[in-house]
């Protein structure tokens, strides 16, 4: 089995009210519960953060700055056999709707 990385993509729970976050959240708990041991972690994103330019001389300014469908809302952390796999487990995600979801092998090693 390998690890990959679920990147959640989108900004849409920003405008949801409090009834339609709880209703998205107990998706999700219900998600995580039929992964089962596939499941190894996930998190929501805050909105706001730094963005770094380099690292001579490092610039942090308040960002990102990308287009609403391309903001970092989140990720998730899961096992599968393969990457045909991993995508079959993101299908599942219940974000997944107008916004997308990249899905990426980890490299490194277990330590």
């Amino acid at each position: 089995m390998r690890e990959y990385l679920l990147i959640l993509k989108g900004d849409g729970m920003k405008d949801m009210s409090p009834n339609d976050l709880q209703s998205m959240f107990a998706q999700y708990q219900e998600w995580v519960t039929d992964l089962g041991a596939q499941y190894l972690g996930g998190q929501r994103l805050e909105e706001n953060g730094a963005y770094l330019v380099s690292k001579e001389g490092a610039v942090a300014t308040d960002g990102p700055f990308l287009e609403s469908k391309e903001i970092i809302a989140g990720y998730f952390l899961v096992q599968a056999e393969d990457l045909d796999d991993a995508i079959a487990i993101t299908k599942t995600v219940p974000h997944l709707g107008p916004y997308g979801i990249e899905v990426r092998p980890l490299v490194w090693p277990k330590m």
